[in-house]
């Protein structure tokens, strides 16, 4: 088996020759957001990852999924993570929040080139970016994978309010503020408000990937779990698989889970001919990946 599955990496990677990466930063008005880009010949994957993640968020999953796909992958970083820059020219909280995100997410992949035909991966706080840039693009968000992704429907209202209550009490009690990090917490209400009336469009397929083990209130968990039962069941074009064994970065504790998921959808995505080449690509790696697993469990 180590044998095949030296033969199987060496012709995938052979495959992926052609995929070159690099970093870029983009103005997008006053500031500049950093991309990681693994340029390939496919429809581009574009990856939002959680609260205050950076480019490297999903580097243990991208280079499976640049041999199998042969696709752009694309991270980023948001305005203040990573290695991108937060627009200082105000402090004004509602000038900071998930649409000025997006719209810097917009302006960036035009000048990119990538601002047509897309697949989406969403982690965690990147379900509302996920979530919003597809209502508005819901026809070039072709497919879409969320990983343990924000549902609004968790969100209660007597939840984000004492949870922001207890946020700007420990803002208040900070010396000096930190900006990337105030923003996005402290715009709870305001994000939560506007993807209550921002549902993610009916056309897109998408695959949800759900942690068993997450929040230690059973109330909690129990909400989120129906929460995204019920996202799932409101189109037939939309699968609910629950992660088994995994807590919140599912593609860390199970990656083999998460790439099936997003090579799964972006198949789904491409015609016929072109996705019958990703699944065998798949099915190859399928072969290693899954037995290197079962060797790690033999003491």
């Amino acid at each position: 088996m180590k044998y095949l599955f030296t033969l199987v990496l060496c012709g995938l990677i052979a495959g992926c020759a052609n995929c070159q990466t690099h970093d870029t930063a983009v103005d997008v008005g006053g500031h500049r957001l950093n991309f990681h880009i693994t340029r390939g010949t496919g429809m581009p994957i574009l990856f939002e990852g959680g609260a205050g993640a950076d480019e490297t968020i999903f580097d243990t999953i991208l280079k499976p999924l640049e041999e199998i796909t042969q696709a752009t992958l694309i991270t980023y970083a948001r305005a203040g993570s990573g290695g991108s820059e937060l627009d200082t020219s105000n402090h004004i909280l509602e000038k900071h929040g998930l649409l000025q995100d997006i719209e810097g997410l917009e302006t960036a992949l035009k000048k990119l080139g990538y601002n047509r035909n897309i697949v989406l991966v969403a982690h965690s706080y990147g379900g509302f970016c996920a979530t919003l840039y597809a209502a508005r693009h819901p026809s070039t968000v072709k497919a879409a994978v969320l990983i343990d992704a924000n549902l609004a429907c968790w969100f209660l209202d007597s939840y984000v309010d004492s949870i922001t209550q207890l946020r700007k009490k420990l803002f208040a009690a900070q010396k000096d503020t930190i900006w990337a990090n105030y923003y996005p917490t402290m715009n709870l209400p305001n994000t939560v408000a506007l993807m209550r009336k921002t549902p993610f469009p009916a056309n897109i397929p998408a695959i949800e990937l759900v942690s068993e083990i997450n929040f230690p209130d059973s109330t909690w968990a129990r909400r989120w779990r129906e929460c995204h039962r019920q996202f799932a069941a409101a189109e037939p074009n939309r699968e609910d698989i629950t992660a088994y064994g995994c807590g919140h970065f599912i593609f860390r504790d199970n990656p083999p889970l998460a790439i099936s998921a997003i090579v799964k959808a972006y198949a789904g995505a491409q015609p016929k001919a072109e996705a019958d080449e990703v699944m065998k690509r798949y099915l190859s790696y399928s072969l290693g990946a899954f037995d290197e697993i079962k060797k790690k469990k033999v003491p």
